[in-house]
């Protein structure tokens, strides 16, 4: 509590004069009416000057209680019990000073009978004046905020009933319609006035019924299921979803409802880490991540230190991302942070010596198809001999497991990244065949929200009022979140054995144009009328249809549903032969002979033969 100062007071006197003096005056008022009403209105001379001396003593030792209180220091936009506790406390103390000053005193201006009414009416006059900011609110929730579009929450618990108070004034140009909500405990009940009608299943007849203009997620961590179900109900309406993104601690602040994110409709159950062969697995470990500042890196550094490793070390070339990731992490997180190339040997003999890693995730790579399309050296670069260079300086470290994130587009690769992809898969196989280790890939589709996919770039061109672009209207890819995708990883990663292929069930492919539709319609606008699709045909590199394994790949369940492991495979050309390969890679990119370069990379993967091992 602050210290009272003469400055303290004088600014408090500057600033709350005025509403100390109406306190006054309404104080006194009130004992005043109080004690006319319990004379019938016979006051006579000279009781009423004695009456309006005690009446004004009163109000003026309530401003003083007021004082003592904080009463004037609270915020009332957002008043709570609590503060109008203060209030009844300061009102108590004057009612009580006002028993002491007739039990000692001769004459009784204000009579016992109308002191604890005098209270009760103090109260109500001084709380009614304090919470004036919220008079509006209240007004509104009285009389329904008539004119204001419409919602029904789904939701009746905590998160609902917050919303429900923070657009129960009509002022966010929203009013409450009624609940939904799956528990049978709480049909018929009412939350903050409005009545719980249905469950979810209900929803659809109570939009034809009351109309609304929005209907509300207010559930914490909305399930997938629960997302799509109230998705289906609002179908060929014109009926916009929201979810809860916040409440309103000061008349400023922003709205409380945003769109439905994509990766809310398609996401599925959290991945979770306690199984015992995770935790064993990486519990006490030292683990390096290299593309530690990317999608999948940083999500993996994240996702790893839930699972109490010794130590987590980040390697990359992104300075500024490093800094983001462990900026973002908990205080004392064990994480190092290591500036380096896997394209530099001399760096990567560095990053091992000082981490020291029994666990190494690989994700480090160039990842954008037309990019590598035009540029295809770079990505030769660090997709093909950045991966040759970190297995050859982990050949003499004691590694326990090295994990290399693959991607569907190595599956018959047609892009310079599928190449690379799979030359980096042949790789780990051969160095794992050659050395006996516990070394794995784990393949896996696109994911939702990572840099250069679909997903930023639709809202970006959504928010821009379109067009939306796609290249085919039948093209279709895999999703799955970055989250799921990584939990998987690491799932994949500790059940692993010495050249594994390991693969994610990555669900359904989405049509690339339905996601597109299904993005605008989450933001409440329709195509063609609001935001036109256009099509741009299939970029080079680009299939119609990714697949995730090939035919003789043979995948199998594991003891984890969505994971999937490859029971044969191709054969792996020998290690030898692999790295007679990378150096003749290396000497063409040396040489900036793209053509050379892609060729070798294609006649090494093409040439695999196709019988399975």
């Amino acid at each position: 509590m602050k210290k009272w100062t003469l400055a303290r007071i004088a600014r408090g006197i500057r600033k709350h004069a005025l509403e100390g003096l109406v306190d006054a005056l309404l104080v006194a008022v009130c004992y005043i009416l109080v004690t006319g009403v319990r004379l019938g209105g016979r006051i006579d001379a000279p009781e009423h000057t004695a009456l309006a001396a005690v009446a004004l003593g009163a109000g003026a030792a309530q401003v003083l209680m007021n004082i003592v209180l904080d009463v004037y220091w609270r915020d009332w936009s957002v008043a709570a019990l609590e503060d109008l506790v203060a209030i009844v406390k300061a009102s108590a103390v004057v009612a009580l000073g006002l028993f002491v000053f007739d039990l000692v005193g001769p004459d009784h201006p204000i009579p016992f009978s109308a002191i604890l009414p005098g209270f009760g009416l103090v109260v109500l006059a001084e709380g009614t004046l304090k919470i004036r900011p919220r008079w509006r609110q209240i007004a509104g929730a009285a009389f329904g905020a008539r004119g204001k579009e419409g919602a029904i929450i789904v939701g009746a618990g905590r998160t609902g009933a917050l919303l429900a108070r923070d657009l129960s004034d009509g002022s966010r140009g929203t009013r409450v319609i009624c609940f939904v909500d799956d528990d049978p405990r709480k049909q018929g009940t009412y939350v903050r006035g409005a009545r719980v009608s249905g469950t979810v299943d209900d929803l659809r007849s109570l939009i034809e019924t009351h109309t609304p203009a929005v209907v509300v997620i207010a559930v914490s961590d909305a399930p997938s299921p629960l997302v799509r179900r109230v998705l289906a109900a609002t179908r060929n309406t014109s009926v916009r979803v929201r979810a809860v993104g916040g409440f309103r601690l000061g008349p400023s602040d922003r709205g409380p409802l945003r769109p439905i994110d994509i990766d809310e409709l398609l996401q599925r159950e959290p991945v979770r880490l306690d199984a015992p062969e995770t935790r064993s697995f990486l519990e006490g470990k030292r683990v390096l991540i290299t593309g530690a500042a990317g999608s999948i890196g940083s999500e993996l550094v994240r996702r790893v230190l839930e699972v109490a490793p010794s130590a987590v070390s980040l390697l990359d070339t992104n300075e500024s991302g490093l800094h983001d990731v462990v900026a973002a992490l908990p205080a004392g997180a064990p994480a190092r942070l290591l500036l380096g190339d896997v394209r530099d040997p001399s760096e990567l003999a560095r990053a091992i010596a000082e981490s020291r890693p029994d666990v190494v995730f690989h994700a480090a790579a160039y990842k954008h198809v037309p990019i590598l399309e035009r540029s295809p050296l770079p990505g030769i670069t660090t997709n093909v001999l950045g991966t040759a260079r970190l297995l050859a300086a982990l050949e003499d470290a004691d590694v326990d497991a090295f994990v290399f994130i693959s991607s569907d587009k190595a599956v018959a690769p047609a892009s310079v990244l599928g190449l690379t992809k799979r030359f980096g898969e042949l790789l780990t196989f051969a160095y794992a065949r050659a050395h006996g280790r516990r070394w794995s890939v784990v393949r896996f589709g696109n994911v939702l929200g990572s840099s250069g996919s679909v997903v930023p770039i639709f809202t970006r061109q959504i928010d821009a009022g379109g067009p939306v672009t796609v290249t085919a209207p039948e093209i279709t890819r895999y999703f799955m979140t970055i989250p799921e995708a990584v939990g998987l990883v690491i799932r994949a990663a500790s059940a692993a054995r010495s050249g594994d292929l390991l693969l994610l069930d990555m669900g359904e492919p989405v049509r690339i144009v339905d996601l597109a539709k299904q993005m605008i319609w989450l933001r409440g606008l329709r195509t063609p009328e609001d935001v036109a699709i256009t099509f741009t045909g299939l970029r080079p590199g680009e299939k119609m249809h990714e697949e995730l394994w090939l035919p003789d790949e043979l995948p199998v369940a594991t003891a984890h549903a969505r994971v999937l492991r490859a029971s044969a495979r191709a054969e792996v050309p020998p290690l030898d032969v692999l790295l007679r390969v990378t150096e003749r890679v290396a000497s063409a990119v040396s040489a900036g002979d793209e053509r050379s370069a892609v060729a070798l990379v294609r006649e090494a993967v093409d040439a695999r033969a196709r019988a399975a091992v």
